[in-house]
């Protein structure tokens, strides 16, 4: 349940059967940091119960990666820990606070256009059988685009850094760790249409990751790797953004000089991944 990436960095994995994103927890000696908030109380107890049983008990606060409800519905399981966003994030979740969340009300946003059917279905199956008492909890403390927190022989900083997945997205780096928490910053655009990368932007993102020192990476819906081979993926998905750029809307072309620069054959994902690119390029 509970996994010790480093002397200082815990967290509990995905698990994707309801869309739970990796938690995490950075131990300071004086305060402990909790890395997003999860997707429900239920989710958040059982992660927050693991840490405490581990370590002494502390005063504790939690930092949103996004405004998205798998990362921020569980921030009611401990009012006591105050609650550390961008303002981009607390002006998402604001237009969240007293929404009905029930199947019918998340079914007529899904027919208004205003959620979508995939985290619809996800939130009905993490709050299956449960009462849906789902309150939205704002922000205690907003920053614009960074903020550092000392917690006692380790800190944070934390970096918004936008993207297609969120324009809130922040990523927050344990520089005495070595630990950089993606979120999912890395992700699609998932609330217009089909999910879609935008090349340029993916690029920039990836120039701004380059510039932290990491030895572990860690995205919401994927298990920590470590450098070595988080370059390697991210390489190839860079390559196929530049090759988008070159070439504009022509895949066959891509498809045969990603061949040569990758040096391997192509599978069924890697042309899946040259469409969502090239519907981001329609979207620019």
């Amino acid at each position: 349940m509970l996994n010790k990436l480093t002397k200082r960095f815990v967290y509990m994995p995905a698990d994707g059967s309801v869309d739970r994103p990796i938690l995490g927890a950075v131990i300071g000696d004086d305060r402990t940091l909790f890395i997003d908030a999860g997707n429900s109380v239920r989710h958040a107890t059982v992660f927050r119960n693991a840490v405490r049983r581990e370590y002494p008990l502390r005063p504790s606060i939690t930092a949103l990666t996004h405004w998205h409800w798998d990362h921020s519905f569980g921030a009611a399981c401990d009012l006591n820990s105050p609650l550390v966003a961008s303002v981009m994030t607390h002006q998402a979740l604001q237009k969240l606070v007293g929404l009905d969340w029930s199947d019918e009300a998340l079914d007529e946003r899904v027919r208004q256009g205003t959620e979508i059917e995939f985290c619809a279905d996800y939130i009905k199956k993490e709050y299956d059988g449960v009462n849906r008492d789902i309150r939205v909890v704002l922000p205690d403390t907003t920053f614009a685009d960074t903020l550092t927190l000392h917690l006692g022989a380790v800190s944070c900083h934390i970096q918004r850094i936008g993207g297609v997945h969120a324009e809130d997205s922040c990523i927050l780096y344990v520089p005495e760790e070595r630990v950089l928490f993606l979120g999912d910053v890395l992700g699609p655009a998932i609330y217009d249409g089909p999910r879609y990368y935008i090349a340029r932007d993916l690029l920039r993102i990836v120039e701004l990751i380059k510039q932290y020192h990491v030895e572990w990476y860690i995205e919401s819906h994927h298990m920590p790797v470590n450098a070595a081979e988080f370059w390697r993926d991210m390489n190839e998905y860079c390559t196929f953004a530049e090759l988008v750029m070159e070439l504009g809307d022509n895949k066959p072309g891509i498809e045969r000089e990603l061949v040569n620069r990758i040096g391997r054959e192509l599978v069924d994902e890697d042309r899946a991944v040259i469409d969502q690119f090239l519907l981001g390029e329609r979207h620019c």
